[in-house]
């Protein structure tokens, strides 16, 4: 039902044109405000939540093409690293689960991006942060007009806007492991039109080093274009519409094969022979509308319609067929040591026994359409100003999931395919849901206050259908109700105050079980700010009630059935983050910042699990990958035409396995601390040169036993850039 209303409401969102209103100037207020969602970086101060901005200069100075990287610089964010290079991030956000950033809201210019966020939230698909402008990260009642996933908050990428008028930008860098960036951009506007075009490639050799030899590496491919369009002079109604189009793919050689223990002190960055197939690819689509109009100073509507679809294809290795689990031998390696010579490459298979390696290709499709309309409203009643906005989004989005079984013998360090076509798929099934959202926020500027009261409203109706095997089938209707209200007041201009509560809710997947209840929580925050000309600081805790967590498993994972409960759950944390701005002589300055955030996130009831992150869990155990502390400390040296930064990267120890006491007695990652260094030099006004080094200790630790063995981060790679704006 819900979906018959989305073609009405795109007419509807699109036809706004016909009201009357005051003549209004012709001069394009510029769409970059409806994109953004914070408002921006001064906004930030007096909002009544917590709320990160990270703008385009951020972005460069590191030549960052990794989220993982980027999002160090935001307190309250904790990241799980899996391939080096941030493809396929694991994102959570104040005590949510990681996994695959499920947990999270996605959005590209305040539309959600994620593949299927609804029906199949585990994110493949990020949008490439080397053609954003800003991204924006937002926690609290500040994120509760964004769901679906309003228990820790929100993360909004931006695009580049199209310019006023002719500009562009080329550039290039080159670096350690074969890597190579290229990115171009143009823009024009004339008259009442306006256009961007912007291209981008990046890609990687791969630093993990195959036994049999072999490229681990990837590529990415990146191509978008906006047309904008906006009214005349002597329009009633002042109007901007603009259309976006974009294509991405990617081809990489990654695995889910980590290594034992023993291997990755030996060598942290070998691969086993037996992941020579292993590849992933992936084709994404978008296209997105954006319209606003302004009916007069205090009214404006903005619709947004939106088509994106997402192909993959991930072929990799998944155990051995009929045979030992993979976990278990790579766990054992001394016990199983015939299995881990196949692995490697240094024996073959016997074909006579369940040596026969088992190679997946996990096949999927992802369709998302959907439309929002909003409107701002603005009036006085007495002493209150009052800012209301009001929203409605219906979405559809769907999966179709085909994992295909092939079997391989290795033979004299090759993967031999066994010519067996006859096998069953593993996974055959379809997953998909509607959703009708409604939210209303009224922000109130009363005196030195800032008040910010909300409601938003999910419907969800969900099917998944087992077309192989004897799996269920499920259909489910979710209907939530999150209220949220938060407040600044601000002693005076350099200082403030804020607290904030609002209700978190995550869905469950069209795949889930009709006995398992969708996450829900409370959630509390209060801190202060402070401002001045050269300096910012900001510290804030939150407290996080969970009512019933919520699982996610992989396909990899041995579970019986994708999703789950895991009870009550007490997160508490505090997040700070300060930067100032010191000149230490006429020609010379030293820009400093910090972030650190501390977590506290343990189970607040017992229970039987048959998820492997969690085991068997007792009260008060800790929740596994949350470190206890994490933190970056970055200073630099600013002279004339020439700019330099360090930075101190530190995460914690983290549980991989939910537990108390001793971490050394448990399954956990070490803490690891990296170093970053950027130097660049203006060549010209317009002309810049940079060297990069990341990891410059080349520190190296196991930052994840997930899926299959331990995982290293990235090592020192040297990256030299050139940027020209034109």
């Amino acid at each position: 039902m819900l979906k018959k209303m989305l073609f009405p409401l795109v007419v509807t969102a699109f036809t706004t044109s016909a009201f009357a209103a005051d003549d209004i100037a012709s001069d394009p207020r510029g769409l970059i405000e409806e994109m953004m969602v914070t408002g921006g970086a001064d906004a930030i101060y007096s909002l009544s939540g917590s709320a990160t901005f990270i703008d385009e200069e951020q972005i460069a100075k590191f030549e960052i093409t990794d989220i993982n990287a980027l999002l160090r610089d935001v307190p309250g964010v904790y990241i799980r690293q899996e391939d080096g290079f941030g493809l396929r991030p694991n994102i959570g956000l104040r005590g949510t689960s990681s996994e695959r950033s499920s947990k999270i809201t996605m959005m590209e210019d305040g539309i959600l991006i994620g593949p299927a966020p609804y029906s199949a939230p585990a994110a493949y698909y990020v949008p490439n942060i080397s053609r954003m402008s800003a991204v924006e990260v937002f926690k609290g009642p500040a994120a509760i007009e964004y769901g679906p996933h309003t228990v820790g908050g929100a993360v909004n990428f931006v695009t580049r806007a199209v310019p006023e008028s002719e500009g562009g930008e080329l550039n290039a860098a080159l670096g350690s492991f074969g890597f190579e960036k290229y990115r171009a951009f143009y823009g024009n506007s004339f008259e009442q039109w306006g256009f961007t075009i912007d291209a981008l490639h990046f890609g990687s050799d791969g630093f993990k080093e195959l036994d049999t030899g072999g490229d681990t590496g990837f590529d990415r491919n990146d191509l978008n274009a906006k047309l904008r369009w906006h009214s005349g002079a002597s329009a009633r109604v002042y109007q901007e519409l603009e259309i976006k189009l974009g294509y991405a793919d990617e081809s990489s050689n990654e695995t889910y094969l980590g290594l034992t223990e023993s291997d990755f002190l030996e060598n942290p960055l070998r691969r086993y022979a037996a992941s020579r197939l292993d590849k992933f690819t992936s084709e994404h689509t978008q296209l997105q509308l954006l319209h606003s109009a302004e009916f007069s100073d205090s009214l404006k509507i903005i619709s947004r319609a939106y088509y994106h679809s997402y192909e993959r294809a991930w072929n990799k290795f998944d155990g051995f067929i009929n045979g030992v689990e993979l976990r278990t031998v790579l766990a054992s390696p001394d016990i199983f040591a015939s299995q881990m010579q196949i692995l490697q490459g240094e024996a073959d298979s016997n074909r006579n026994s369940n040596q026969r390696l088992d190679l997946t290709n996990n096949d999927r499709s992802y369709e998302v359409n959907g439309v929002q309309v909003e409107a701002k409203y603005e009036l006085l009643t007495g002493a209150l100003q009052h800012t209301l906005n009001a929203g409605i989004r219906l979405h559809n989005d769907w999966v179709e999931r085909h994992h295909s079984q092939r079997g391989y013998f290795m033979t004299a360090g090759e993967l031999v395919f066994d010519d067996d076509e006859t096998r069953l798929p593993k996974a055959l099934n379809r997953g998909e849901a509607s959703a009708l959202a409604l939210f209303v926020r009224d922000e109130m500027a009363w005196g030195n206050w800032l008040l910010n009261a909300g409601l938003r409203h999910e419907t969800i109706e969900s099917d998944f259908v087992e077309e192989a095997g004897a799996g269920a089938n499920f259909s489910h209707t979710q209907e939530v109700l999150m209220p949220g209200a938060g407040a600044f007041y601000h002693f005076n201009d350099s200082f403030g105050f804020l607290f904030g509560v609002n209700k978190g809710f995550s869905a469950k997947a069209a795949s889930a079980a009709p006995e398992v209840e969708p996450e829900e929580s409370v959630n509390y925050e209060y801190g202060l700010r402070y401002r001045n000309k050269e300096t910012r600081i900001e510290a804030i805790g939150f407290y996080s009630d969970y009512k019933n967590l919520l699982g996610r498993c992989r396909i990899s994972d041995p579970c019986s059935g994708e999703e789950f409960n895991g009870g009550e759950v007490d997160v508490f944390g505090l997040e700070f983050n300060a930067s100032t701005y010191l000149q230490l002589s006429p020609s010379l300055s030293m820009p400093i910042s910090a972030v650190y955030t501390f977590t506290d996130a343990t189970f607040a009831t017992g229970f039987e699990s048959g998820f492997d992150i969690w085991g068997d869990v007792e009260k008060g155990d800790q929740l596994p990958y949350l470190p206890e502390h994490q933190g970056r400390i970055q200073f630099g040296l600013n002279s004339g035409r020439i700019n330099s930064s360090v930075a101190i990267n530190y995460i914690g120890e983290m549980r991989e396995i939910a537990g108390s006491g001793d971490y050394e007695e448990a399954a956990h990652t070490e803490a690891l601390t990296t170093f970053d260094i950027s130097v660049s030099y203006q060549l010209l006004n317009d002309l810049t040169l940079r060297l990069v080094g990341e990891n410059i200790t080349d520190q190296l630790e196991v930052v994840s036993r997930r899926p299959y063995g331990a995982r290293p981060n990235a090592p020192r790679i040297i990256k030299a850039s050139v940027n020209w704006l034109f």
